[in-house]
């Protein structure tokens, strides 16, 4: 096992290494160290869903509060003010668990942890699912907590471990394959093998689906207003996405980007009460969800949380093309042909009977992106794809997705944070800024 003593340290790897099993030990085996994971709050997750009382009851249970989450696991008579303070969870405290954004929920783990006051604070991809701003705030935190805790923090970017960790420990097949001080690991000839991409892995299969023919923008919107509890969520907003753009959505936490994807595919109620047009559909005159998901390829945090089903991973992908979570129907040959094809582009193609639950968050991210391009759909839509995803695998995709994009048989809707998810296909960005969106035209020799 890792020996961390005295040095804070970054674990690093491909998907599928082992490294958050790798970080899941070194929690066991160490006292007084608490983890922080996107497993841990599936977990969490898991136990509100289970205890969801709102077939009890005359409302929705939005689960237990921020506050009641903290609470739990603090000691007692702990003031808990400066600390929620400090992870921008003040205006959250009565909020319901499950009515929080990613953001949020990653931002409240974080809290859990601090608030047991842990020797050893280990963070896997503490970074993924936060704005930028909290980003700033979270590496200054973090900076402030080494001079009393021992940080080892699990990373797919080594951006996100600069100015943090003297130490790296590369992992693969759940074994330390090397450590020591950072510079020494980079200029391991290994280590720069593992961070290398070729391009000829990238082969975009031939489409197997038809294709739809619309008059006029892909997506409308005019005057959309969307209030949720009280708040104006979306206000006043007009969008159209034209053919031949690509949208490069980016804003903080909670400032509705989910939401505007999610009047797109039809899983926002509101959409119905607003003019939204979607593949030439009027949303609320007698168009089904279906419908216009079936011309969609769509990849989330939400649809990962979804998919619970003990599917291999040639399922998965095939799914996409029927638009479900599982296979419920024998399969067209020339579609399994295909989704073999895609498993192939993400690097998976030997793994096919492996169960979804069974790869690690990474590699099931990964599974989803070819569920959502093997019908390589006119619209395709990417809330944080990247997420949970190493540089090589980043990389890769970004690749895909620049090569469909290029092929003109798809349009591009891709929703991050990262600022180092660069597409060569983005057109148009819109960003929330000061209180509101603001569309802009890139330039065709812009830096995207």
């Amino acid at each position: 096992m890792l020996n961390v003593q005295g040095s804070h340290t970054g674990i690093i790897g491909w998907n599928g290494s082992g490294k958050s099993r790798f970080a899941a030990a070194l929690a066991e085996s160490s006292p007084s160290s608490v983890l922080v994971s996107f497993e841990t709050e599936d977990a969490l997750l898991e136990r509100e869903i289970r205890e969801d009382d709102t077939e009890f009851l005359d409302y929705i249970d939005p689960g237990r509060s921020v506050r009641e989450l903290i609470h739990e696991v603090s000691p007692p008579d702990t003031d808990l003010g400066e600390l929620i303070a400090q992870l921008g969870l003040t205006a959250l405290t009565d909020r319901g668990f499950r009515l929080l954004s990613t953001g949020e929920r990653r931002r409240l783990m974080l809290a859990r942890a601090l608030v047991q006051s842990p020797q050893l604070l280990i963070l896997d991809e503490p970074f993924d699912g936060l704005d930028q701003a909290f980003r700033v705030h979270l590496r200054d935190l973090l900076k402030t907590l080494a001079q009393k805790v021992t940080l080892v923090i699990v990373a797919n970017r080594l951006s996100d471990l600069d100015g943090l960790v003297s130490h790296l420990a590369c992992v693969d097949r759940g074994e330390l394959l090397l450590s020591g001080p950072r510079e020494e690991v980079e200029e391991n000839p290994l280590f720069k093998q593992l961070m290398e991409l070729s391009d000829e892995q990238i082969m975009i299969p031939e489409r197997k689906t038809e294709r739809i023919e619309i008059e006029g923008p892909l997506v409308s919107m005019k005057d959309v207003t969307v209030i949720h509890g009280g708040r104006e969520i979306i206000s006043s907003f007009d969008w159209q996405v034209e053919k031949g753009q690509n949208w490069k959505i980016s804003g903080p936490n909670g400032c509705g980007k989910s939401t505007l994807v999610n009047l797109v595919t039809g899983d926002h109620p509101q959409c119905y009460s607003n003019n939204v047009t979607v593949m030439g559909m009027c949303r609320g005159n007698g168009e089904s969800v279906w419908d216009i998901k079936s011309h969609l390829g769509i990849v989330s945090p939400a649809l990962h949380q979804q998919y619970r089903v003990g599917s291999p991973a040639l399922a998965v992908v095939l799914s996409g093309l029927y638009d479900s979570v599982g296979i419920y129907r024998k399969p067209d040959p020339a579609h399994l042909a295909v989704a073999r094809e895609w498993l192939k582009v993400v690097g998976m193609g030997e793994q096919e009977k492996k169960l979804f639950r069974s790869f690690s968050y990474g590699q099931q991210r990964l599974l989803l992106i070819a569920r959502a391009l093997v019908k390589q759909p006119p619209l395709l839509i990417l809330d944080e794809p990247c997420q949970g995803l190493d540089p090589l695998n980043r990389a890769l995709v970004l690749k895909v997705i620049d090569r469909i994009a290029a092929t003109g048989l798809t349009q591009i809707l891709y929703i991050t944070h990262e600022p180092e998810d660069h597409l060569d296909c983005v057109t148009d960005t819109l960003n929330f800024e000061n209180g509101g969106w603001v569309k802009t035209k890139l330039d065709s020799s812009a830096a995207r």
